[in-house]
């Protein structure tokens, strides 16, 4: 799935994580598009098991070649400089050449792999055929590294192209509907049919009505003047 094949999810939706869906399309595509990044977060996870795997071993196994590889048993590189005997037993052999390969081997897989991050099983391969010469055991390694690194890149250039990569994050959706009718508190609301006529039963009669000033248009206005005359009358 490519941001060609999408209609409605831009890619501003996209890197928000979050789409407003107004219609029955657009939810559509927002689930196949939710299913997708999820099949796409499996792949991603297979890609980060085989790299977390490449580098659980190849920290395992330097640390168990800088212990071991002082051996002719162990190390060719040890072997031709005179070494001799098994590990902890082993004497003469030139240590700085036997670890050299394992330093420069060091170096160059923290460079390349978890610094550049690349993943190439042809460059991890010749990169792990260095210190095969410092110790035997770099010759599984070599061939773990290609397998896993192989799987890596295969799955990369699968999901590389797909929208959403590297995180493939799933859309979170709102919805917009219609809104639903106020609530008042309980008071009573008017409809068009009913006018203040209506009404007027249901009012509670005003004392001050009967001193209002009345104007042609049946409107009125209460003067102070009256207000204190009702005042006088009820004393």
């Amino acid at each position: 799935m490519t941001i060609n094949d999408l209609k409605y999810i831009t890619p501003l939706d996209i890197q928000a994580a979050h789409l407003n869906v107004t219609s029955a399309e657009m939810y559509d595509e927002a689930k196949k598009f939710n299913q997708h990044m999820y099949d796409m977060q499996v792949k991603r996870r297979r890609f980060l098991c085989d790299k977390w795997g490449i580098v659980i071993l190849n920290v395992i196994m330097l640390a168990l070649a800088y212990y071991t590889a002082a051996s002719s048993y162990t190390s060719l590189i040890f072997w031709a400089t005179g070494g001799r005997g098994p590990v902890g037993m082993a004497t003469g052999g030139n240590l700085a050449l036997t670890y050299l390969p394992l330093i420069v081997y060091t170096a160059a897989f923290v460079y390349f792999v978890m610094i550049r991050k690349l993943y190439n099983w042809k460059l991890l391969l010749v990169l792990s055929l260095i210190p095969i010469f410092a110790h035997y055991a770099y010759i599984v390694v070599a061939i773990a590294n290609t397998l896993l690194a192989k799987k890596m890149y295969d799955i990369d250039c699968e999901i590389a192209d797909e929208v959403g990569y590297p995180s493939f994050t799933e859309l979170h959706l709102s919805y917009i509907r219609d809104e639903e009718p106020l609530e008042d508190n309980g008071m009573d609301t008017f409809t068009d049919e009913e006018t203040s006529d209506d009404l007027e039963s249901e009012r509670k009669p005003n004392p001050f009505d009967k001193y209002r000033t009345r104007w042609e248009d049946g409107e009125g206005l209460l003067r102070d003047s009256d207000i204190q005359d009702a005042v006088s009358d009820n004393e």
